[in-house]
């Protein structure tokens, strides 16, 4: 009766992936009548399905946590017609998964057509990689039959809190991602909301060769599913917009509309768009092009309007993923916003940077208080009050493109000074040299002093990062030596740099108190972001015979630096040489160093001698949980800010392009390549090919 209507090995698999060993679930048959039933392991499902009649039918499960005393109704471990109760909201007890459904448009009651499967398959690969950005853990990828589903491993007490953050992170996804041929479901926020139980047959219409109907499947499952935790999941929901506040447009005091007309403003600045309406009222503004980067093309950047008057911007590029409606508003109409709000610091000094001005040491430094005649406005001690009145800017950050630390420092922040060390041959200049690409990939601006490399050598290091493994050849000369595949994708990679990165010309020597005048100039004049000087042992540092007294000043030079021209400086010191594990008290040089620095890292290399250096020290378990096939280490030994220390962070050297990754099968495109390649066409065969 039920031939091929179910697979057993799908569906043993489908619970040992979405469930723990006897977690409770409940699966709703549904056809020309419902049945339900609870459950707590694959067989008594399988063989209750034998009891059935599953033609005609779709098999759907729960998918978050069942509070367990519901196993007591009277449908436990088998199926009923009109149960006195299934499961509701008020029986979940939490959330285990964000459901993403990816449903293509088409006619109601029918299978989707292969061409509509191949959308919703490219729309979840885009989803995928946006996501991982952002710092979201890998999730399992499934077929529904009809659809593509995600669904990230999540840890989340059911309460009305986070309730409404999952249904903030699908309306913030389904506003970036759903068009008029894939939607994003955004009911799946309900608690209670049950899926397609994988290894089940989707069956709905008419089952033809145009529509036809297909086994559900769970297609790939990580190595081990991690939650991502919360403040990711906030992070996203974050991107939905808030109601707009009160503009310039809308204020007495310029004159102007009584409602701002969106539609008016992109006309005005020649902003082209195609406008679509969907999903509760929400109108959806997809640019032609993305008002901060023109490669990123439709249908990448998109303004939302929401029915309450709330504007939202998204663009979908890494380089664009902190920017927002605001940020849009102020590059055509820098006096959009009030009086109050414009004449707060921290926004006149966005300004400031918006309109390309360069300041002066003398505007940065500010006026220095006389001690011998203090200010009665400005008392030498502040008290609680004093303090909470002093307005600054938020502090700024510089991604590194290193997720675990972005996510655990928020990036560099300017203003700041890190050293970063490790023993030669642990890939320091790699990842600085990684680290300026992501810098540069946020279109921010950086600065580098290499003493060790000429020009020349430095370039095609970085710039073979730059290409990525698409884009490089093993070279003619050298057996596994590889180069960039084409003059045309060097000259793409240097036209993508631009005005963003500049390097010490060597010939100018290494005189750091001539080199750290020049640099405070330089950072001004280039408006750097980061400044990166490779190594302290290349530069005279000229402190007579009192070497580490010289350092400790070269230290708290470069802090001066940092300050006044809002930079963050990140230097390298090599260690002491060191029989035990290198920690931050080998870094060469006076001890000073490490106390003075705001941040501090090293680097690590995998191999025989750190193994037994790590082992000794923090245990074999601990110490294989670390580096665990990885082939480098990176470790936060201080976070002056956040406090983070102890901090080891797996990275994964790739040979063809000299990158260090955060994972083994993570590729990045840097924005001279579209960063959200288009999808291959992938056909749907019957030997279970991965559409992923």
């Amino acid at each position: 009766m039920n031939e091929n209507l179910f697979d057993i090995g799908e569906i043993k698999k489908t619970i040992a992936t979405l469930y723990k060993p006897g977690e409770l679930f409940e699966v709703r048959i549904i056809g020309n009548k419902t049945l339900s039933g609870y459950f707590s392991d694959a067989e008594t499902l399988i063989k209750a399905f034998d009891k059935v009649d599953l033609r005609n039918t779709n098999v759907y499960t729960t998918l978050q946590a069942v509070n367990k005393d519901c196993y007591a109704r009277t449908q436990r471990d088998k199926f009923l017609q009109r149960p006195k109760a299934s499961t509701s909201d008020n029986d979940i007890v939490g959330y285990n998964w964000l459901f993403i459904d990816l449903d293509p448009e088409r006619i109601s009651d029918t299978s989707a057509t292969n061409e509509q499967m191949h959308m919703a398959f490219a729309t979840a690969k885009r989803i995928v990689a946006y996501l991982e950005h952002m710092g979201f853990e890998k999730p399992v990828k499934a077929v529904s039959g009809n659809g593509a589903h995600l669904l990230y491993r999540i840890k989340l007490h059911c309460n009305e809190e986070n309730i409404t953050l999952v249904k903030h992170c699908l309306e913030a996804l389904s506003n970036s991602f759903t068009d008029d041929k894939v939607k994003i479901d955004v009911v799946n926020h309900n608690p209670s909301r049950i899926c397609k139980l994988y290894g089940t047959l989707a069956q709905k219409g008419s089952n033809s060769e145009d529509h036809p109907y297909r086994m559900s499947k769970i297609f790939e499952v990580p190595e081990e599913i991690k939650p991502t935790p919360k403040e990711i999941l906030q992070k996203l929901a974050d991107t939905l917009p808030e109601k707009q506040t009160p503009t310039a447009m809308q204020n007495s005091w310029n004159g102007g509309y009584e409602h701002f007309d969106i539609e008016t403003f992109l006309s005005a600045h020649g902003i082209g768009y195609q406008k679509k309406n969907w999903r509760d009222g929400v109108t959806r503004y997809v640019l032609d092009e993305c008002p901060f980067n023109p490669m990123h093309k439709k249908p990448d950047s998109s303004i939302f309007v929401q029915s309450n008057g709330a504007i939202g911007f998204k663009c979908l590029h890494n380089s664009c993923s902190s920017k927002t409606w605001k940020d849009v508003r102020l590059m055509y109409e820098p006096e959009a916003y009030n009086r109050a709000e414009q004449n707060d610091y921290d926004i006149r000094l966005k300004w400031e940077r918006h309109h390309n001005r360069t300041k002066t040491n003398e505007e940065i430094k500010g006026h220095v208080l006389d001690l011998e005649n203090p200010d009665p406005q400005n008392p030498i001690l502040l008290s609680a009050k004093d303090i909470k009145s002093i307005k600054e800017p938020e502090n700024e950050y510089v991604r590194t493109g290193i997720t675990l630390l972005d996510n655990c420092m928020k990036g560099l922040q300017k203003g700041a000074v890190s050293v970063l060390s490790g023993l030669r041959g642990a890939a320091k200049s790699t990842i600085l040299s990684q680290i300026m690409l992501n810098v540069i990939q946020d279109r921010h601006n950086v600065i580098c002093y290499s003493g060790e490399l000429s020009s020349k050598n430095f370039w095609k290091w970085m710039a073979l990062q730059a290409a990525g493994r698409h884009h490089v050849k093993e070279s003619n000369k050298f057996k596994n030596s590889f180069v960039i595949d084409s003059d045309e994708t060097e000259l793409q990679i240097v036209d993508w740099m631009g005005e963003h990165f500049w390097l010490w010309n060597n010939n100018y020597g290494n005189k750091f108190k001539k080199l750290a005048n020049i640099l405070q100039e330089k950072a001004n004049e280039k408006k750097a972001d980061l400044i990166i000087l490779d190594n302290l042992m290349a530069l005279d540092i000229e402190g007579g015979s009192d070497k580490y007294e010289a350092q400790t000043n070269f230290v708290w030079q470069l802090k001066n630096i940092a300050k006044l021209c809002n930079v963050h400086v990140l230097f390298v010191a090599h260690p002491r040489k060191s029989d035990g594990f290198l920690r931050l008290n080998d870094i060469s040089g006076s001890g000073n160093i490490s106390n003075i620095v705001d941040s501090a890292f090293i680097v690590h290399r995998n191999n025989n001698d750190f193994d037994k250096a790590i082992s000794e020290y923090l245990g074999k378990k601990k110490s294989q949980y670390i580096a665990d096939g990885c082939t480098n280490v990176m470790e936060i030994c201080k976070d002056r800010e956040n406090g983070t220390q102890d901090m080891f962070i797996s990275l994964w050297y790739e040979p063809e392009t000299k990158r260090l990754k955060n994972t083994f099968n993570e590729y990045v495109h840097y924005g001279w390549e579209p960063d959200i390649p288009k999808e291959e066409e992938i056909p749907l065969t019957d030997d279970n090919e991965n559409p992923y």
